[in-house]
């Protein structure tokens, strides 16, 4: 007697358990850094410079492949369908170097984690302190330090705000990282080829 109404009620479980709900996944999209290419020109002249770019340091939080915005001071947002499509520290060392690269004569360079090629004049570690959108800008902080062969030591600090269009998109956003790794790059250089 009590066989029929059990059997009911786990026939309904079983069936019920196969109900697959309507999926609201979104699929992220990916983005790489690059170099900026505004001319042809060697802006440096004829300058000539080798370096090795060691480990770019992060904040834990920019770590994540999400990208981040900051909508206050003090509070962070993962954007969860807009990602990083590989290591942000590899990528924004990919951008300097290349920006680097694109302002000399000629030049010879390594990136870690390669290893570092013999007669190379300069080693350069950069740490941001920032590297998100803020309240439509995108805000990069960085320190840098450069010692040459003989152990001399040069340093720099790097901050930018750079405005966003409203409703410019993604592309606009990455194209606007870009630029501001450019001029990272153009300071280190400066520094570099003036010391």
């Amino acid at each position: 007697m009590n066989a029929p109404p059990f059997s009911i009620i786990c026939m309904f479980m079983i069936l019920s358990g196969c109900i697959i709900p309507e999926s609201n996944h979104v699929a992220p999209d990916f983005y790489l850094l690059s170099d900026v290419r505004i001319d042809d020109n060697k802006s440096m002249g004829d300058s000539e410079i080798s370096f090795y770019l060691r480990e770019i340091e992060l904040p834990r939080y920019l770590k994540d492949s999400r990208m981040v915005s900051r909508p206050t001071d003090h509070t962070i947002e993962f954007r969860e369908s807009k990602r990083w499509g590989e290591p942000l520290e590899d990528g924004i060392a990919r951008a300097i170097s290349l920006n680097i690269v694109n302002q000399v004569h000629s030049s010879q360079f390594a990136i870690f984690p390669n290893r570092r090629k013999d007669g190379l004049n300069w080693d350069i570690s950069v740490t941001f302190s920032a590297f998100e959108k803020a309240s439509e800008h995108i805000v990069i902080e960085a320190k840098w330090s450069a010692k040459d062969k003989s152990g001399a030591l040069v340093t720099g600090s790097y901050s930018s705000a750079l405005p966003l269009e409203p409703n410019g998109g993604e592309s606009l956003e990455i194209s606007t990282y870009n630029l501001a790794l450019d001029k990272l790059a153009k300071r280190i250089l400066s520094s570099l080829i003036s010391s």
